[in-house]
């Protein structure tokens, strides 16, 4: 292109080509040769919106700051490029800099090796170089603190419906969170400092829901960090979001939604920043929970799960993650959300349903499985009943729902049929334990991922029943009360890992 610049003529000759010839010299550009290209001219940048470069247009994934939603919109206002963006991915980011802080001052950086369920932490000086590289990045981090505690929520939600609307073939949005650790570097949710991570992702959460209720856009795929390992939004946050927009709002959220997903907790109780609280879903510099009592039901008697989903008549897939947070204890009036959606809801395309870690009412998830018979493939785990007794949902499972193709069980507890604790006494009583998840016609040897040592046997905590499974009865044998301690074990210590990480509190 050197001859071009003194050569005016050259130029016009080459934006001239007609679009095959043209694109087919494109083909022997790399993406950044073409994105230089279109620079030169500003008839070259038209010319080369074709085929090719359409191509590299890759779906965004952004943090939600100012910068980026601008830049965004920018996207969005580009006929040719806005028609190829169906999804976008907003990052809901950890700033904390206490780490690096820490790490700066001492020198030292802490470096973690997994080892499966376990893992070690070893202290390592810097080198020169990293010990340069790490004040660069707390300098960046402090400065990018400053800049997010400047952001105005009504402006990033007027420019969020602007991004919404210009993408008119938008048909998913994804929620995700990580925690930066400097401009190029990026940590899994789980690597940072949770508290500040679960704030912004409930205001991440509040802009996002907010624009899509103003914007009157509607969206297929709605999924809010149930990928997102230690990520969540509070049932709470939810309830007085959705509380905040009228009918009219909700039903345009959710009126197209097709499948549904979202990480939700319990109530987060920890002490709050001095530091200047700004807009709804707010967050403090440092990142913590505020300290006021609020509950996951509104004055109106609902939650704010289900606010969301009354309308969504299309809905066919859903999935509902909650996690038990407060550590003293999880309310039995958490068992309210299962309740609220299986009285209040109906959504007769459902094929696919999964409830993880909830508190439920046996009456609630019976009635949900009674208003949803075309369920194809059903999921509950790590699920507490509150009330009710497990056979009868065992029983409607088995019997009464003919297009299951398959249920996945783990960590069921409730009350379940129990053998007498006195010699030869007659009939059984109920028993509140986990569910041994291996029925009565199963005589083969549980797999050791699935199950652990407990008395004197195995306690199957996690089975998956196919179509032909279901045929034959999903009949439990009786608990028996006083089996003795489950064993230390490899398996019983990658199972109580597990449901430590997904289901505890953080």
């Amino acid at each position: 292109m050197s001859d071009s610049e003194g050569n005016p003529s050259l130029i016009v000759s080459w934006t001239t080509l007609p679009p095959e010839p043209f694109e087919t010299i494109l083909t022997y550009l790399d993406v950044d040769s073409v994105k230089a290209l279109r620079l030169t001219d500003r008839r070259f940048a038209e010319k080369c919106v074709g085929p090719r470069f359409l191509s590299f247009i890759q779906q965004p994934i952004l943090d939600v700051s100012s910068q980026n939603l601008r830049s965004l919109y920018a996207l969005a206002c580009n006929p040719a490029l806005s028609k190829m963006i169906h999804s976008l991915t907003f990052l809901a980011t950890s700033l904390d800099s206490s780490e690096a802080e820490k790490n700066v001052k001492s020198g030292n950086h802490t470096v973690r090796r997994n080892h499966g369920a376990m893992f070690e932490t070893t202290t390592t000086p810097f080198t020169a170089e990293e010990f340069s590289n790490a004040k660069s990045n707390l300098k960046w981090l402090k400065q990018q603190q400053k800049a997010r505690a400047t952001e105005s929520p009504s402006e990033m939600i007027e420019l969020l419906e602007g991004v919404l609307t210009g993408f008119h073939g938008l048909h998913s949005i994804r929620l995700d969170g990580a925690a930066l650790k400097g401009p190029t570097e990026r940590a899994t949710a789980s690597q940072g400092e949770w508290h500040s991570l679960w704030i912004r992702a409930s205001h991440v959460f509040y802009l996002v829901v907010t624009a899509l209720a103003q914007s009157g856009v509607s969206v297929k795929t709605f999924n809010a960090y149930r990928q997102t390992h230690r990520c969540c939004v509070t049932s709470n946050d939810i309830t007085k979001y959705a509380s905040d927009l009228n009918p009219r709002q909700l039903e345009i959220v959710s009126k197209g939604l097709e499948s549904f997903e979202l990480s939700t907790s319990a109530e987060v109780q920890t002490a709050v920043n001095s530091a200047k609280v700004r807009g709804k879903g707010a967050y403090t510099q440092r990142g913590y929970f505020i300290t006021q009592r609020s509950s996951c039901i509104s004055s109106g008697g609902h939650t704010g799960n289900l606010y969301l989903l009354k309308s969504a008549h299309a809905l066919r897939e859903l999935d509902l993650s909650f996690r038990h947070a407060l550590r003293e204890g999880c309310p039995d009036s958490y068992d309210k959300i299962i309740e609220s959606i299986a009285k209040e809801t109906q959504f007769p395309m459902l094929e696919k349903c999964a409830f993880s870690g909830f508190l439920a009412k046996g009456e609630s998830i019976l009635l949900f499985l009674q208003k949803h018979p075309n369920l194809r493939f059903f999921t509950l785990h790590e699920c507490h009943l509150t009330t009710g007794s497990w056979p009868p949902i065992f029983a409607h499972l088995s019997e009464s729902m003919p297009k299951l193709e398959s249920v996945s069980f783990s960590n069921l507890y409730g009350k379940c049929g129990m053998q007498g604790e006195q010699e030869g006494e007659e009939g059984t009583q109920e028993h509140s334990a986990m569910v041994n998840l291996q029925p009565i016609w199963d005589t083969n040897p549980p797999p050791y991922r699935d199950s652990f040592t407990k008395g004197p046997g195995r306690q199957v905590h996690t089975r998956t029943f196919n179509r032909e499974d279901l045929k034959k009865g999903l009949v439990f044998p009786p608990l028996v009360k006083l089996r003795g301690r489950a064993k230390g074990s490899r398996e019983l210590m990658r199972w109580t890992h597990t449901r430590e990480e997904r289901y505890g509190a953080p």
